[in-house]
Formats: structure tokens, sequence, C-alpha cells
């Protein structure tokens, strides 16, 4: 139990509170089986084996998010969604401005959100490693 509240209390429920959204996703993207269609947007884009990537993209987030928020491999899983994220942005939502709603639909706004308490959380448990040692 321990070792799910750390670094801090605060920390830790941002913590878990990303591996429940991360899983929530993959879990969505299962349910609804919109697997086959991310894999050939990837593949509009350029992507090769878009099919398998979609996959790896959903288990990723599936996996990591539950290993989020018991408090493991977090920086690991914080670099991995970084990327993940960074690479939607600029294949998707750049062209859609800022805003996820309201004046344009579909901007960078909510993944650059995401990426900032990716990057806190990493932070956070980048002090804590160097603490200890």
């Amino acid at each position: 139990m321990k070792r799910i509240l750390q670094p801090s209390l605060p920390v830790a429920i941002l913590r878990m509170l990303m591996g429940i959204i991360f899983m929530a996703h993959a879990i969505a993207r299962l349910a609804d089986y919109t697997i086959p269609g991310f894999g050939d947007f990837l593949n509009s884009k350029g992507f090769p084996l878009g099919f398998y990537m979609a996959w790896a993209v959903t288990l990723f987030e599936l996996a990591g998010g539950f290993c989020m928020f018991l408090g493991y491999f977090t920086r690991l899983f914080c670099i991995g969604e970084i990327i993940i994220l960074f690479t939607g942005i600029i294949l998707v939502h750049w062209e859609n401005g800022w805003f996820v709603v309201g004046k344009t639909l579909g901007g960078i706004e909510y993944s650059v959100v995401l990426i900032i308490v990716l990057a806190v959380i990493f932070l956070a448990y980048s002090q804590k490693k160097n603490k200890s040692s």
C-alpha cells in the first residue's frame, strides 16, 4: 500500500487518475473495436503495419495505465505516452488549432494538458529516485 501512495499523496492521486484515463481510452478502443480504423489511419499517414501499431498503442495504454495506477514503471510509461501524444498532435490535432471544442474542434489543447501532467509525474518520480540514492 505504501508504494501506491508514493512519492506524495497529491502526485499519487494525479498518477492514479492518469492511469485510469489511459486505461479507459484503451478499453473504449477495444470495446468499440476501432483498432482496425486506427490502424488504417496510421497506414494512411505512412506508418508501416498500422494495424499492429494500433494494437501496440492500445495494449501499451491498457497495461501501462494499469501499472501507472499501481505505481510501477511510472517514468517509462510517462515517456512512452508523451511520445504517443506528441505523435497525435503532429498527425491529427495541430491542423485543428488549439481548442478541443469551441472556436475549433479537435485541437491540441487536451493533449498538451496530458503531456504537462505526465511530465510533472515523471519529474516527481525522478526526484524520488534521486533522493533514494
